[in-house]
Parts: structure tokens; sequence; C-alpha cells
């Protein structure tokens, strides 16, 4: 027996409708994050497909949920690390080969198009530094740019990625610790990684 559809809310019987409006205004922030995890965009496009076919037929518990977003974060994640393990012996493509994607930002890929260009030097500076990021981003393993997307950049708390990520928040100190270290140590040798690693040193 098919749910009644209520009159006021159109979407409350109908199942398509109520997974668009729960998960279509997540899909830059899922994209955002798997990029930064796979640092592929082709792997990061699949990987949010394959999220959104999981997902689909809990329709009715996501309805349930507070907030959606952290939940199918924790969800995605788990099959992230089901593929990284498939696909283990397999090379990952670096970061470079997507367009710039002002990682450290999470900005989206036309925003480099906006009126306040900085002056010549100083947009090469940035491009460098950007291109020095990307390129020992794609050099760190997966649950490395897992932790410090999630907590550096979108700004998750520790006990939160423990929930998400399903691991102690002690390991995960030392994961985002060790990570940290890993990335200042690939852009030791980037003179235009100068920038970076200041704030790395900061946390």
């Amino acid at each position: 027996m098919k749910p009644r559809r209520d009159p006021e809310n159109p979407t409350v019987g109908d199942p398509v409708r109520e997974f668009e409006r729960l998960l279509a205004p997540l899909i830059p922030v899922l994209f955002r994050h798997a990029f930064r995890w796979t640092a592929a965009r082709d792997q990061a496009e699949d990987l949010v497909q394959e999220l959104l076919v999981r997902v689909y037929p809990k329709v009715g518990e996501l309805a349930e949920l507070e907030r959606v977003e952290p939940w199918v974060l924790r969800v995605m994640y788990r099959i992230f690390v089901d593929q990284q393990r498939r696909s283990r012996n397999s090379p990952v493509r670096p970061m470079h080969e997507a367009p710039t994607t002002g990682v450290a930002s999470g900005e989206d890929y036309g925003d480099g198009l906006a009126d306040t260009a900085p002056q010549p030097a100083e947009a090469l500076e940035r491009e460098l530094t950007q291109e020095a990021l990307a390129d020992a981003w794609g050099m760190l393993n997966a649950d490395q740019r897992a932790v410090i997307a999630l907590h550096d950049v979108e700004g998750y708390r520790l006990e939160e990625l423990a929930t998400m990520l399903e691991a102690p928040v002690g390991t995960l100190k030392s994961r985002l610790h060790r990570a940290r270290a890993r990335l200042r140590e690939l852009l030791a040798t980037e003179p235009f990684g100068a920038v970076v690693r200041d704030q790395l040193e900061r946390r």
C-alpha cells in the first residue's frame, strides 16, 4: 500500500521528490568532499553517484534525520574506504589532472573568474602555490586526505569525525598529526608552498 500524499506537502508519499529535496542541495558539498578524498574528479563523480544509489532506498530514514549531511558523509566514507581497498594496487591519479580547484578554500571551479583579479606576480605565486599543494595533496594517502579535508578545511570537530569515520578520537588525532606532518614534508622542497606550510604550523 502506497503512503498517502499530503496536499500541503506534496513530497510526502513521493520518494523521488523527497529524495531530491533532501539530497539535491547537498550534492555540491558531497562532490567537494569526494574530490578532496579521491584527488580525482572522475573518481569523485563515481563516488557521489554510488552514494546516491546506495542511500535512495533509505529515503524514509533520511527524512527522519535532524542533520542529513553527517549521515550521508559517513556512508560515503564507508564506500570510499571499500573502493580504496579494492583498488589499493591501482595508481592514484594526481590532483593536478583536474581543473584548478582552490583546495585550501573549497571554492568552485569557476571562482577564479572573479573581477577582482590579483596582479600578475601575485596571481603567478598563487597559481604555483596551488599547484604545489595539489601535487602534495595527491601524494597523501586516502585516510590522510580525508581527515585533513574534514577537520582542517571543513571544520568538523574530532568528536564528530569519530562518529563519521568510525574511529576513536585518539586514533584520529594521531592520523591528523601524521597527515599534517606528511603534507609539510611534501611541501618542504616547494618554494611556493611556504604559505601553506605556515598555515599548517599554526594549527
